[in-house]
């Protein structure tokens, strides 16, 4: 409950009010069900609420997969070495010594 309403506070507006509501309302359920003890129940609610997370995280990675491949700019494609944005080159290595010694 407590990493549920953490995760969901630090979300800020990256989803909307609507869209964090079934979360909240799942954590409520769950908090009144955790006061009743009933093992499956508590279960139950528990899985209610993390599928009320995961509707949330598949739209966020949906939004990060979409933002990340229009910012990127083919920067991530840059596998066959030169300078990144960053300052870091970027290159493979390959030992080309044989194994006979010379």
């Amino acid at each position: 409950i407590f990493q549920s309403e953490k995760t969901l506070g630090e979300l800020g507006d990256k989803v909307t009010e609507a869209e964090k509501q079934p979360v909240r309302d799942a954590i409520e359920k769950l908090k009144k069900t955790k006061d009743g003890g009933d093992t499956e129940a508590i279960k139950a609610d528990t899985e209610a609420l993390q599928k009320a997370f995961y509707d949330i995280s598949a739209k966020l990675y949906q939004q990060q997969q979409q933002s990340g491949g229009q910012s990127d700019n083919g920067g991530s494609a840059n596998n066959g070495g030169g300078m990144g944005d960053d300052g870091v080159y970027n290159a493979e290595f390959t030992d080309k010594t044989d194994d006979s010694g010379k």
